[in-house]
C-alpha cells in the first residue's frame, strides 16, 4: 500500500484473476462440472484456494457477498440471500448473493447451473429455497418438501436453525454429499428410494442438516477437530433413521465399535485424526457421543448437545470446549477423564451399559 497499514485499519483487497477451471493441476480441485456444461463447487476441506485467493483455514470465519454471472439458460446459486438480479445485454444475468453470518472458506457453495428453483417455507417460517435440475422439477419437489420436517425434528434438539435461509443444491457434477453453510450439495445418485421403498436417503439430507449447527455455525478450530462436525451428523441421521424403522441404533454402534480399535491405531482415535474423510471421524465420532449417552443418560446427554450451538454459535471449538462444557452442564467432573480417552485413546474405552461389546481382533 501507498502509506503503511497500522494495526485495526479497515481496508479492502481486490484481486482480479482469470481461469476456467479445467487447466491441469497437481492435487485435488474444488470445481465440480456437470452434465449441463455448468458448475458447483465443494471446497471441503481445503480446496477454496484453488479458485479463489483466501486463507484457507476453517478458523478464519468471514460474512460474504457474491456476484456471478450465468449466461442465458442458466441460474446462478450461492450461500445466503439473493438480493437482486441484474440483466445484461448479452442476455446473460448477474445474480447477488449475501451471506450476514460468518462463514468458513471450505463451506463457499457457488454454483451456475441449467436448474430450476423451487421454494418453501418451514413449520416457522424460515425461507428454503432449492436447485433442481431443470425438467426433474416433479421428481424432486417431494424430495426437497421434506426439509420443513427434517428442520422441525432438529430444531426441537438443538434449538432454532442458526441461518436465514437453507435448502438443498441436488446437481448430477457431484458424486457426494456436503453441508455448504445455507445450501447443502447432493448428488443425483443418493435419491432413490430402498428395495422396500422407503426414502432412506432423508438420513443422508438430515446428515448435511445437521452440520449447519455442527460444523458450519459452530466450527472447528483446525481439522484435528473434525469428529466435532462429524459425530453429531451420522449420531442424529442414524438416529432420525432409527425413528422411522429403517435401522437400529444400537447395531450401528456396536459395529462401529468392533472396528474402531483397527481404525485408531491406523488412522488415529477420533480426537487425533492422521487425515481427514476416516471412519474415526464419522462413525468413531458418533460414538463417543453414543458412550456419552449411555455415561449421563437422555436428558443430561439432550441438555448437553442442545446448549453447545447455543453457547459457541458463530465460534471456532474444539474438543476440550466440548469436554468442558459436558462437565459444566452435568456438573459431573469425571467426564473429563471418560471423553479423554473416548477421544484420544490408542484403544476403546469399555462401552457403559454394554458388558459384553468387543474390539475385532
Amino acid at each position: 500500500p501507498a502509506r503503511p497499514l497500522r494495526r485495526s485499519d479497515a481496508f479492502t483487497v481486490t484481486v482480479r484473476h482469470h481461469g476456467n477451471g479445467k487447466a491441469p493441476r497437481s492435487g485435488l480441485t474444488g470445481w465440480r462440472f456437470g452434465s449441463d456444461g455448468g458448475f458447483a463447487c465443494a471446497a471441503q476441506a481445503s480446496r477454496a484456494d484453488t479458485f479463489f485467493p483466501c486463507n484457507d483455514h476453517p478458523s478464519d470465519k468471514a460474512t460474504w457477498t457474491f456476484h456471478l454471472s450465468a449466461p442465458e439458460g442458466y441460474v446462478a446459486a450461492a450461500n445466503g440471500e439473493l438480493l437482486r438480479r441484474t440483466r445484461r445485454a448479452d442476455g446473460s444475468t448477474v445474480w447477488h448473493f449475501a451471506l450476514r453470518e460468518r462463514m468458513a472458506t471450505e463451506l463457499v457453495g457457488i454454483a451456475v447451473v441449467r436448474g430450476t428453483y423451487l421454494y418453501g417455507s418451514s413449520h416457522r417460517g424460515l425461507p428454503l429455497r432449492h436447485i433442481v435440475p431443470r425438467g426433474q422439477e416433479d421428481r424432486y419437489r417431494p424430495v426437497v418438501d421434506r426439509t420443513a420436517d427434517h428442520l422441525a425434528w432438529l430444531e426441537a434438539k438443538f434449538g432454532r436453525y442458526p441461518f436465514s435461509v437453507y435448502g438443498c443444491h441436488i446437481y448430477d457434477g457431484y458424486s457426494d454429499a456436503l453441508e455448504n453453510q445455507t445450501l447443502s450439495l447432493f448428488s443425483t445418485d443418493w435419491f432413490t428410494p430402498d428395495a422396500a421403498g422407503r426414502p432412506r436417503y432423508e438420513t443422508t439430507m438430515v446428515h448435511e442438516l445437521v452440520h449447519q449447527w455442527y460444523g458450519d455455525s459452530v466450527t472447528p478450530a483446525d481439522w484435528q477437530q473434525a469428529w466435532l462436525n462429524e459425530g453429531p451428523a451420522v449420531h442424529y441421521a442414524a438416529l432420525y433413521g432409527e425413528e422411522r424403522g429403517w435401522s437400529v441404533l444400537d447395531d450401528k454402534m456396536r459395529a462401529a465399535y468392533a472396528g474402531l480399535d483397527k481404525i485408531r491405531a491406523q488412522d488415529g482415535p477420533p480426537g487425533r485424526p492422521r487425515e481427514l474423510g476416516g471412519t474415526n471421524i464419522y462413525d468413531g465420532g458418533a460414538l463417543v457421543l453414543y458412550a456419552l449417552r449411555l455415561r449421563i443418560g437422555d436428558k443430561r446427554f439432550d441438555h448437553v448437545m442442545r446448549l453447545w450451538p447455543e453457547r459457541f454459535k458463530d465460534r471456532n471449538v474444539t474438543s476440550e470446549d466440548f469436554i468442558r462444557h459436558a462437565v459444566r452442564v452435568t456438573g459431573d467432573r469425571s467426564l473429563h477423564g471418560f471423553l479423554r480417552d473416548w477421544l484420544f485413546g490408542a484403544v476403546n474405552p469399555p462401552m457403559p451399559g454394554r458388558p459384553d461389546w468387543r474390539a475385532d481382533t
